[in-house]
């Protein structure tokens, strides 16, 4: 029966595609400075996710300052995804769900949430934050 073999293959396909994501999820790269000061690690996406320097306080410090602004991109691009191409689009809300999983939201509050800045200039026009990409809560 041709259906059921075809099935087969598509089931298989998607658990072994299913099976790479977890694993490129799980990549961790790391490099050292030539004098051994300093050691990043970055994500199979980039992200820096640990920093060793000498002085430990200010390696965390640093990585507490990176989450923090990564936490706010969501934000930053649910503004420019409702200016754009507006609430109705479907893929507004995977895009944003993507951003989410990818950057959290950090235990403590971000210094600079109020407002989005671009360059020098501040352009927070000082509407409501929105909750849901629908509207203002």
């Amino acid at each position: 029966m041709p259906g059921a073999d075809w099935e087969r293959q598509v089931e298989s396909t998607a658990a072994a595609y299913r099976q790479m994501s977890e694993r490129v999820e799980q990549i961790l790269a790391t490099e050292t400075s030539l004098d051994g000061s300093v050691q990043v690690t970055v994500s199979a996406a980039g992200v820096l996710t640990d920093l060793r320097l000498p002085d430990r306080g200010l390696a965390d410090q640093i990585m507490a300052c990176i989450r923090k602004a990564q936490a706010r991109i969501p934000d930053l691009m649910r503004t420019a995804m409702l200016e754009t191409v507006g609430p109705q689009d479907p893929n507004t809300h995977l895009v944003l769900a993507s951003a989410r999983e990818r950057f959290p939201v950090t235990e403590s509050p971000p210094n600079h949430a109020d407002k989005v800045v671009v360059g020098d200039e501040d352009d927070w026009d000082e509407r409501p934050v929105l909750e849901d990409i629908g509207g203002p809560s």
